[in-house]
């Protein structure tokens, strides 16, 4: 699928590495990527209208198929705005994704301190060590901890499936499928047959 019209800030030329992300994202830093852009919606968050947890789940991943589905153009020309370099994808395997921290069950500490983190819940992080909810302080994400577990998904299957989903996607937008109908939403055909049934009702038994 060709990309979003809108384009990033130009200033926005950094390409990241995958550690590099990795860095950012134990800092607490929201990072996705979008386009082969890097997005940093660490501020954005509290104003998402799906609610910051869709933001989370995304975290150190490539969202580009998400944002397609369930964005429209304006919606992701303010995204594009808080660009904050780019990233190289394997053309075969795609972006070899991170583990999000919500994944983890951790979210960012009460304390706001950069690299601060603090259970959701009861969790089993990498390694096996078992935490309970109840247990208090600061727990600090490393880099082991973001790589995702073994999958028996084909990440070249898996690129092949979105790279086909992003053609059939363009070729429902260059159709014009997904623009906006009329005033009546579409319904005007259906409008008049009832008016017409309802006239013709009335006609015959009160006329």
């Amino acid at each position: 699928m060709s990309p979003s019209t809108a384009s990033a800030p130009a200033k926005a030329r950094t390409v990241f590495t995958r550690e590099q992300i990795a860095d950012r994202i134990i800092l607490g830093q929201i990072l996705f990527i979008y386009n082969q852009n890097l997005i940093n919606a660490t501020n954005w968050a509290a104003h998402h209208p799906g609610g910051a947890l869709a933001l989370l789940h995304f975290v150190g991943r490539d969202a580009t198929d998400e944002i397609d589905a369930y964005h429209s153009e304006s919606a992701k020309a303010r995204m594009l705005r808080m660009t904050v370099g780019t990233v190289k994808v394997d053309p075969l395997e795609g972006w070899r994704a991170l583990s999000p921290p919500i994944s983890l069950g951790l979210v960012r500490h009460i304390d706001g301190e950069p690299g601060h983190w603090q259970k959701e819940g009861d969790v089993v992080l990498a390694g096996g060590l078992a935490v309970k909810a109840d247990e208090a302080g600061v727990i600090c994400i490393t880099k082991e901890m973001l790589e995702p577990p073994e999958s028996g998904l084909s990440r070249k299957q898996e690129r092949v499936r979105s790279m086909a989903y992003r053609e059939l996607k363009d070729r429902i937008v260059k159709a014009g499928l997904f623009e906006r109908p009329g005033p009546l939403a579409g319904y005007g055909k259906d409008i008049a047959r009832y008016l017409a049934l309802g006239t013709a009702a009335f006609s015959l038994f009160f006329l």
